[in-house]
């Protein structure tokens, strides 16, 4: 291939990289991230004598990596990865692999899902899928789940499918179940939820039989989800109860009971989908779970008639650095509280701003609904709070309401 044919290496860096203010802290974090992949490809393609300690572009990276905020994860992530290169006597992929995961799995955990993708595809360039089976089913897994973050179906599905065929060949029955509940999560997403039941209620069948509770509890939780498709609330939270019994990572737990917060918020009962939200505002391990979460405390103040409550999840917020789609469900949810409470002008000054967001950005779904909402802002129809907030618990999930209580007492989180 001629090199004006090549494709540009880590080009969703550059991108990124094009869109930040140079003297911002995630410029530094992604140009170190850039310069490090950089010096991991040019290492492997080239030999140990790049990283050797007295390369210029080794010290141009450390000095790169040192630039990054002290208290970013990835910046000990980043400083693995080039000591493993400058300390190593062979230029061997499995030294920097496990350290490569570590720092998607961080942009993971940061909602950078695109610079996350990118490290997994690099990854996955460089892993033999039947000698590094572990890596290569673990990057497909991961790199299916960014995409599907970013809406690139064709992507995701394409690397779910490719760690289900390495798991069988490798008689690896865990990523064999993982991948059958990726593929029932996409036939979610695209509204075929007969199939995804029937997946997921062979996957929970024979991962509990095989005791392999992690796998039981992802497929406990896509259960969930598809009940909450369905409208089934209440069922939606005795499966999430029983993934989260079953989850032992942190991050999965979060994303467990984020849902069955939202299945409560669902039905009403905004004390229980406060009490939940308030733990996982607080102590969620992904900074997108955390987001998410302060948005519906913002919307669950607006459906509680707590005004200072709304500012306060209102100012939060404001200063945080939201992924596009959350920024329209921001603009929304504050157009909406606005007019509940008698602040018409800048009620609209929200909902215009949630439409040019939306519209600049093609989100077509949300452009409709936040042109729906302008529309009955204007016709006097915006304000109608819901009938079912401050709903009773049910008796068949009052277990689930104490247990969420008593877990955001063990954190000692207030209102």
């Amino acid at each position: 291939m001629d090199e004006i044919d090549r494709p540009i290496r880590h080009l969703s860096f550059f991108e990124a990289l094009a869109s930040l203010d140079e003297q911002n802290a995630e410029w530094r974090a992604t140009t170190a991230g850039l310069v490090v992949l950089r010096l991991v490809d040019a290492w492997l393609d080239e030999g140990v004598q790049v990283a050797s300690a007295d390369a210029w572009g080794l010290t141009a990276v450390r000095e790169a990596v040192e630039a990054m905020s002290p208290g970013d994860p990835a910046r000990v992530i980043l400083g693995g990865v080039v000591d493993a290169m400058a300390t190593a006597s062979r230029n061997d992929f499995a030294l920097v692999a496990p350290r490569l995961m570590a720092y998607g799995r961080a942009l993971n955990f940061d909602a950078r899902w695109r610079l996350a993708a990118d490290v997994y595809q690099s990854l996955l360039g460089r892993a033999h899928p039947i000698d590094e089976a572990d890596v290569y089913i673990d990057a497909s897994m991961q790199l299916g789940y960014c995409s599907r973050m970013i809406g690139d179906w064709n992507v995701a599905a394409d690397a779910y499918a490719d760690a289900g065929r390495v798991a069988t060949s490798i008689g690896d029955v865990v990523g064999i179940l993982r991948a059958r509940i990726a593929d029932a999560r996409l036939s979610m997403s695209r509204g075929n939820l007969p199939r995804a039941e029937q997946i997921l209620d062979d996957t929970i069948e024979r991962a509990t039989s095989a005791s392999l509770d992690d796998v039981a509890g992802l497929a406990l939780h896509e259960r969930a989800a598809l009940a909450i498709e369905r409208g089934e609330f209440e069922k939606s939270i005795r499966f999430g109860y029983s993934a989260l019994a079953r989850s032992s990572g942190r991050a999965a737990r979060d994303r467990v009971l984020a849902d069955i917060a939202g299945a409560f918020l669902d039905l009403g009962v905004t004390s229980v989908a406060r009490d939940a939200f308030l733990i996982l505002a607080a102590t969620a391990q992904e900074q997108y779970v955390r987001w998410t979460s302060t948005l519906n405390l913002f919307d669950i103040a607006i459906r509680e008639g707590s005004e200072p409550g709304f500012e306060l999840y209102r100012r939060q917020l404001a200063t945080c650095e939201l992924p596009v789609t959350l920024q329209v469900h921001y603009h929304l949810i504050a157009g909406r509280g606005y007019e509940i409470f008698g602040r018409g002008a800048q009620a609209r000054r929200s909902l215009l701003e949630a439409i040019e967001l939306a519209s600049s950005n093609r989100l077509n779904q949300l452009l409709f609904t936040a042109e729906e909402s302008l529309r009955q802002l204007e016709e006097g129809a915006l304000a109608v709070h819901d009938a079912r907030n401050g709903a009773p618990v049910p008796e068949t999930i009052l277990d689930v309401a104490a247990a969420i209580h008593e877990m955001k007492e063990l954190v000692g989180i207030g209102e």
